[in-house]
């Protein structure tokens, strides 16, 4: 019975060192775009499209100088910024103490189904509203993203 203790003690370590964790051998496709302030607001700062996987995407807005103790609503739109045009995708709000927001990606809010590479053709833009609340008349920062991004 002892001879059968030790090797269940001595092979238990064995199995766990063969085996691997291939999240680690990923590599994570990604694609920034700039946001730049709008009518002097000073808040820019960055689009991050992150590929989670094959029809999932995560967006991280990364802000500098948003309002403490503030929410400001984002959003990506049809068209590029000239144009204008409605929501296509509600994003989680940027919290105005850290400037940042994350927000999973699988489809459009009309539930068409979008990916990370159909975001990356998107005929699109972000904007970032000053908030707090519904105030999405002003804009603190925007940008193209997708198929727009040489219309900047």
């Amino acid at each position: 019975m002892k001879k059968l203790m030790v090797l269940v003690l001595v092979a238990t370590p064995l199995l766990f060192m063969n085996c691997s964790d291939d999240d680690d051998n990923t590599s994570e496709a990604s694609t920034t775009y700039q946001l730049t302030e709008i009518d002097s607001s000073g808040v820019s700062g960055t689009a991050k499209f992150i590929k989670v996987d094959s029809l999932t995407t995560r967006v991280e807005l990364q802000l500098e100088n948003t309002i403490a103790d503030t929410i400001h609503p984002a959003h990506i739109h049809i068209n590029d910024a000239a144009t204008g045009g409605d929501i296509a995708i509600t994003l989680e709000n940027v919290n105005g103490n850290t400037g940042s927001s994350s927000t999973t990606v699988t489809a459009l809010d009309n539930d068409t189904p979008i990916n990370y590479e159909g975001l990356l053709e998107f005929d699109g833009y972000i904007n970032v509203h000053l908030g707090p609340g519904n105030d999405l008349q002003t804009i603190v920062a925007q940008g193209n993203i997708g198929s727009n991004v040489e219309k900047q």
